[in-house]
């Protein structure tokens, strides 16, 4: 049901489930579709590989997931540092006891 709007459109969504519904990974579909806009395909005879577009200042924007827990922030941390590992995404955690910095 989220599919069409969660991925193909920029439209606001309000996911309301119950735990273990998936909410997570619906806010995981919105990141890869915001992030396809900045990817680019190499194709290596047989071989496709993906990267982001260093070109278009992809490094400088930030997603932002809000987690009610810093446990549940961990957890998604990891996931998503996981699942976005091979665009060379940086996944971080930010609580209120952490000073906001740049990284490079």
């Amino acid at each position: 049901y989220v599919f069409p709007i969660g991925y193909g459109t920029n439209e606001n969504m309000l996911v309301s489930a119950p735990t273990g519904a998936g909410k997570t990974d619906v806010a995981m579909m919105t990141v890869l579709r915001e992030l396809k806009n900045h990817v680019i395909e190499h194709v290596t005879g047989d071989k496709v590989t993906y990267s982001l577009d260093k070109s278009d200042n992809a490094s400088l924007f930030k997603i932002v997931y809000v987690a009610p827990m810093k446990a549940l922030a961990a957890e998604v941390v990891a996931k998503f540092s996981k699942r976005l590992a091979y665009l060379g995404v940086v996944v971080r955690e930010l609580t209120g006891d952490m000073q906001l910095t740049r990284v490079r």
